[in-house]
């Protein structure tokens, strides 16, 4: 859930980017880590394991406006994409305020796609949180690969009632990460309007 600092007159929002490993999470946060002006962010922290690693930084956004009066600052976080770092994703999840699903178009990622938005309301669940009442976008990356999945496919397994909103991206070239981004934080903003 979003915190509120009146002193500084910000609302702080977390942001998750969940998905299997290697899908493009950690891609889509260096590219924004890399375009936001310096003194509109935070540090990039990265908490690494073995095979995977964890970053988060702040930003306030450039153009996402105000909450009665309030800045907001967005907190970016990712999941470690391996299924046995779960006790980290459930940690991460805890307060969140929107997701970026990124789901990976490789033809043999499909069962992974499925199986990490299975664990991702999984583990709102175990928060006391349902899927429907969380801000979440679809994320499909890779998109320039060779014999990526049509994007209807990916969306058939990750998301068979097509109640998200959808994006295509292609995160190493920064293709859809800011569309996907301020989607995201449209919704957060105003989930948070609807409910002050």
């Amino acid at each position: 859930m979003s915190t509120i600092n009146f002193a500084a007159r910000e609302i702080n929002c977390k942001i998750v980017y969940y998905g299997p490993g290697m899908s493009g999470k950690t891609t889509n946060l260096k590219h924004v880590f890399s375009k936001v002006p310096g003194h509109l962010r935070g540090e990039m922290v990265s908490l690494a394991t073995e095979d995977e690693r964890t970053l988060f930084f702040d930003f306030l956004p450039l153009d996402l406006g105000t909450v009665q009066g309030f800045k907001t600052r967005f907190h970016l976080y990712t999941v470690p994409g391996q299924v046995f770092y779960n006790a980290s994703r459930k940690l991460i999840l805890r307060g969140v305020d929107g997701i970026v699903f990124v789901a990976d178009s490789a033809p043999n990622r499909l069962r992974a796609n499925a199986e990490s938005m299975r664990n991702l309301r999984e583990n709102l669940a175990e928060h006391g949180i349902d899927v429907r009442d969380v801000p979440i976008v679809l994320q499909i990356n890779k998109r320039d690969i060779e014999g990526a999945l049509p994007t209807e496919m990916i969306r058939a397994v990750v998301d068979p009632k097509k109640e998200l909103l959808v994006f295509e991206a292609t995160a190493h070239n920064g293709g859809g990460v800011f569309e996907t981004l301020k989607s995201v934080s449209k919704l957060v903003l105003d989930r948070l309007a609807q409910n002050k």
